[in-house]
């Protein structure tokens, strides 16, 4: 056997490695998302955080509503005393998600005192970031995460990241079914995947320029 075909066959040969590893890799981090947006249980918390989602004019979405729903149960069953939201606003919008949020919990009788509403954040990094300053200004170390199921994971993971401790409890009123959830738990995979090799932080950068 030639020399130059001996290494095409090892070329080959690795390329095969190279893409199952990429399968398992992949598959294994699917079953960790989707694990934790069927398994996830929140446990008593100085804080709830509420991850953003789209607003149209102040008024939240059917998403966000179904996340500010869930952190409204925790919070009347006294799993944690606060309630912060996050979400920033879209360029020439004059609300943002936080915010909106607010008006919404306030609407339905959660004491203004105990929402704290901040409405910075392009992406769920930015977000995380920037929530958690106002934790650590609290001295708050426990919190749950409130989302749909298949954002759980990839947000658990950059509040632990930054040193808090996380449980979690999924939107259970969530309107993503069907094709749309097969598609975000598609792309939460590959976002979490992504992060076990550059993190957070670059993917953020990556993706705003800054």
């Amino acid at each position: 056997m030639c020399l130059p075909i001996l290494v095409l066959k090892i070329i080959k040969r690795v390329i095969i490695l190279l893409v199952l590893a990429a399968i398992l890799f992949f598959g294994w981090t699917f079953v960790q998302v989707y694990k934790e947006a069927k398994t996830a249980r929140p446990v008593k918390s100085q804080a709830i955080v509420v991850m953003g989602s789209a607003e149209y004019n102040g008024i939240p979405s059917r998403d966000l509503a179904s996340r500010l729903d869930e952190a409204q149960v925790l919070f009347d069953k006294k799993y944690a005393p606060k309630i912060f939201l996050t979400g920033g606003s879209a360029p020439g919008d004059h609300y943002s998600e936080a915010g909106a949020g607010k008006t919404y919990l306030e609407k339905k009788g959660v004491p203004s005192s105990a929402i704290i509403a901040n409405p910075v954040g392009r992406d769920t990094w930015e977000s995380v970031l920037s929530v958690s300053k106002l934790l650590s200004a609290d001295k708050i170390h426990t919190v749950i995460v409130v989302s749909d199921g298949f954002h759980l994971l990839r947000s658990t993971q950059m509040l632990n990241s930054l040193g808090y401790s996380t449980s979690a409890a999924p939107a259970i009123n969530s309107p993503v079914h069907g094709l749309q959830l097969a598609i975000d738990f598609v792309r939460e995979t590959v976002a979490v995947s992504a992060s076990k090799i550059v993190g957070y932080k670059f993917l953020s950068v990556l993706r705003h320029g800054n």
